[in-house]
C-alpha cells in the first residue's frame, strides 16, 4: 500500500507536496511507526509462555506450561495497533483509482504519467551531478497532481502536473517542522549525503550485529549441554527477559534486510540497462514488491538472481526471530530443541553474512547514480525529455498488464547512459536504444565506494 501511496496523493483533490514524489508521503510516517512497534510486539511471543517449576511448594515441581500476563497484554497492544493501521492503510487504498497506468513501482510506470511541459522542463534541466538533498530542496515548496493535459506533441493526456502558483505560495508560508529542520542538518553534513557510503555505514553495522549473534550461536552451540553458562539464565523471569531481547534483535535484524531487499528491487533494473542494450520486461516494466515471497519467482523467472537470493534470504530472516528466541536456557529445556534452534540460527546469520558480501560487491556494477532512484522525483530526472515518455503519452489510462503489453508490442530496447541533449546539457538518463542513429550513450560509468 505504501507503495502506491503517492498516487493516491497526487489523485487527492489537495495535490500532493513535494516530498511524496521526492521522500516519503506524510502517511508513511505513522504506517511505518505503527509497523515498527508491530514487529517489536512480536518479539515479545517469545516469552508469553514458559515452563514452570516452582508453582508447588515441593521442589522440583513437574514442568506445566503457564502464561506471563504482562507479556500477553503488550502482544495485545500491539495487536490492536497493527489491526486499526491495517484498516486505516485499507480505507486509503480504496481510494486509489482503478483504471490508471500510473505506477511508481516501475521506471515505466513514472514514464507513462510524464509529458507535461513545465514537468518535463523542470526535471530534464536537473544538473546531472544534483544530489537528493539538493533536490528536495530544489522542489521544496512545489505541489503536483495527477490531472488532464496538452503535450508538446498536441495529444491530451493525464499525467503529473504542477499545481498553481497561489497554492504554492501558501505552501511556502509555512513554517518547517521537525522533521524538515532534522533533514535541513543532515544536508550539512557532506559524507551523510552520499547514498554509497550510507548504505556502506550502515551495512557495516549490520553487519557487526550480524556477527555477534553468530558468536553467541557458537558460543552456546559449543556449550550444548551447558547453554546456562553463556545465558546465565537459572530462573523462569530471566529467561523470560532473555528470549524477548534475543526476539528484538531478531526482528531488528529482519526489518533491516527488508530494506535490503527493497533496495535491491530499486536498482537491480539498472544493472541490465547501464549495459547499454536491455529488453523492457526485466527493466523499465520490473515492479517492486512489497514481501519476499511474492517478489522471489518473478526475480527468478526474469534472471535477477542477486535480487532473488536476498529475498529468500529475507524469507528465512522470518524464522531467525523464532529460533534466536528458543536459544537461552530455561527450566525443562530439552538438548533436542536446543540443538535444532542453535543450528538454524548458525545457518541463517552464516547464510546473511555471505550474502552482505554478495550485495556490496555487487553495488560496485551499478552505473553511476548520482540520485538513488528509490524516489518518484529521481526516476523522473532520469526519464523527463525522453523518447521512451513520448511514447508512453496514450498508455496513462490503460490498465498496467495492457501498459506493460503495449511496451513490449513497440519492440524497443532500453538502456541508461550518459547522454546530450539537444540543447546542449549532458545528463544521465532512461531511454530507447535508437538503432539506426546508434546507441545515444556513453560508456557506462561505475561509481566506487
Amino acid at each position: 500500500m505504501l507503495l502506491h501511496e503517492p498516487v493516491r496523493q497526487l489523485t487527492s483533490p489537495g495535490g500532493a507536496p513535494f516530498s511524496t514524489l521526492a521522500g516519503s508521503p506524510g502517511i508513511a510516517v505513522p504506517i511505518n511507526l505503527a509497523m515498527l512497534i508491530a514487529n517489536l510486539g512480536s518479539g515479545f511471543t517469545a516469552g508469553a509462555t514458559f515452563l514452570d517449576t516452582s508453582y508447588c511448594t515441593d521442589v522440583p515441581c513437574p514442568p506445566r506450561l503457564s502464561a506471563n500476563p504482562w507479556v500477553i497484554n503488550v502482544i495485545i497492544t500491539t495487536l490492536i495497533i497493527q489491526a486499526i493501521a491495517l484498516l486505516f492503510m485499507l480505507s486509503q487504498w480504496w481510494r486509489k483509482p482503478n483504471s490508471l497506468s500510473a505506477d511508481p513501482t516501475s521506471i515505466a510506470g513514472v514514464a507513462v504519467v510524464m509529458g507535461h511541459p513545465r514537468i518535463e522542463e523542470e526535471f530534464s534541466n536537473v544538473p546531472a551531478d544534483l544530489t537528493v538533498a539538493e533536490l528536495r530542496r530544489r522542489l521544496k515548496g512545489r505541489k503536483y497532481k495527477l490531472g488532464n493535459f496538452q503535450t508538446d506533441s498536441g495529444i491530451v493526456k493525464f499525467g503529473i502536473m504542477p499545481m498553481s502558483t497561489e497554492e504554492m505560495a501558501q505552501r511556502r508560508q509555512r513554517k518547517d517542522g521537525f522533521f524538515s529542520k532534522l533533514g535541513a542538518l543532515k544536508e550539512k553534513i557532506p559524507f551523510i549525503n552520499d547514498w554509497r557510503n550510507n548504505r556502506f555505514y550502515f551495512d557495516t553495522v549490520f553487519a557487526m550485529l550480524l556477527l555477534a549473534l553468530l558468536g553467541l550461536t557458537c558460543a552456546a552451540l559449543s556449550r550444548v549441554d551447558k547453554t546456562q553458562v553463556v545465558f546465565l539464565a537459572t530462573a523462569a523471569a530471566s529467561g523470560t527477559g532473555m528470549r524477548i531481547f534475543l526476539a528484538v534483535l531478531g526482528t531488528l535484524v529482519s526489518s533491516y534486510w527488508g530494506r535490503l531487499f527493497r533496495d535491491m528491487q530499486t536498482f537491480t533494473p539498472y544493472i541490465d540497462l547501464g549495459r547499454g542494450d536491455a529488453e523492457p520486461d526485466p527493466t523499465i516494466l520490473l515492479r517492486k514488491h512489497t514481501f519476499p515471497i511474492t517478489a522471489f519467482f518473478p526475480l527468478l523467472w526474469k534472471g535477477h538472481f542477486t535480487a532473488a537470493s536476498v529475498a529468500f534470504t529475507g524469507l528465512a530472516a522470518e524464522f531467525l526471530i523464532i529460533a534466536l528466541a528458543g536459544l537461552p536456557y530455561r527450566p525443562g529445556q530439552q538438548r533436542g530443541e536446543f540443538l535444532f534452534w542453535s543450528v538454524l540460527s548458525l545457518a541463517i546469520l552464516t547464510l546473511m553474512v555471505a550474502q552482505l558480501l554478495i550485495v556490496n560487491v555487487w553495488r560496485r556494477k551499478l552505473p553511476m547514480l548520482t540520485r538513488p532512484p528509490d524516489t518518484i522525483a529521481a526516476v523522473m530526472t532520469y526519464v523527463a525529455g525522453t523518447g521512451m515518455s513520448r511514447d508512453f503519452e496514450s498508455l496513462s489510462m490503460v490498465k498496467t498488464k495492457e501498459r506493460d503489453e503495449a511496451i513490449k508490442q513497440l519492440g524497443k530496447n532500453y538502456a541508461y547512459g550518459w547522454r546530450r541533449d539537444p540543447n546542449g546539457q549532458m545528463r544521465w538518463v532512461v531511454d530507447e536504444v535508437r538503432g539506426k542513429e546508434g546507441v545515444p550513450f556513453a560508456p557506462r560509468r561505475v561509481d566506487s565506494f
